[in-house]
């Protein structure tokens, strides 16, 4: 099968005989500059289906051609991290998402400096990614507060933490949840919980990374390396 003109990611998608694509999705089709010429468009629902759909520019519907199940994945790659700061949240979502992360905890710790993010917002750059890297699954996203996350999920953590001995192997994350702190460092009494509760703590090799860097590198080690 050729590859579709375009792919649109929308959640909660169902098999219709015809769809009309949203200003937006045509703007975007515009943009490509694929709204002048006959193409297939490739509707995702973000949790393994594909349709596809007959563009033409003389009519405003496009006309079912074709569904493809993709089977979804059974091992689920998760990273926790604190909100990076800025624009560096946008960079994160676009990069762990076109790596093939499955799912992101935002974690919020008592030296957070960023506490909340727009999900409508979040989920439209993770959408825009997932196309672009020609994903099946969209990544999905979350906001907690990481004491009580970090104790509910205790026996599947590991943490990367700056200033530790510990040698980090790959193989440590096997079946688990990284988690990485805010760049204002854990709060002595996060550091207690984790000490009394036996979290490894790991450092990475080579300098001290930013907390959008080590969520990156965190995400590259569960997809590629585990």
């Amino acid at each position: 099968m050729l590859e579709p003109g375009l792919i649109l990611f929308r959640t909660g998608f169902s098999k219709k005989p015809t769809i009309v694509l949203s200003p937006e999705e045509m703007a975007h089709l515009r943009a490509l500059r694929l709204s002048k010429e006959d193409t297939t468009i490739q509707i995702r629902d973000g949790v393994g289906g594909l349709y596809d759909y007959q563009f033409s520019p003389h009519s405003k519907e496009l006309k079912f051609l074709n569904e493809t199940q993709v089977p979804r994945k059974t091992d689920r790659k998760t990273v926790a991290i604190a909100l990076p700061k800025g624009n560096r949240f946008d960079f994160f979502l676009q990069k762990v998402t076109e790596i093939g992360l499955d799912a992101v905890v935002f974690l919020v710790f008592r030296h957070s400096i960023r506490k909340e993010f727009n999900l409508e917002r979040a989920e439209k750059i993770v959408k825009e990614a997932a196309a672009q890297s020609k994903q099946t699954e969209l990544l999905t996203l979350s906001i907690e507060t990481a004491n009580d996350w970090m104790n509910a999920h205790k026996e599947s953590l590991v943490v990367f933490h700056p200033h530790r001995s510990e040698v980090f192997r790959v193989s440590s994350l096997s079946g688990k949840i990284p988690v990485i702190g805010p760049e204002g460092g854990f709060h002595t009494d996060e550091e207690d919980w984790m000490e009394t509760n036996k979290i490894p703590r790991l450092t990475l090799p080579g300098g001290v990374l930013r907390t959008e860097t080590a969520g990156i590198v965190a995400a590259s080690f569960l997809v590629y390396g585990t």
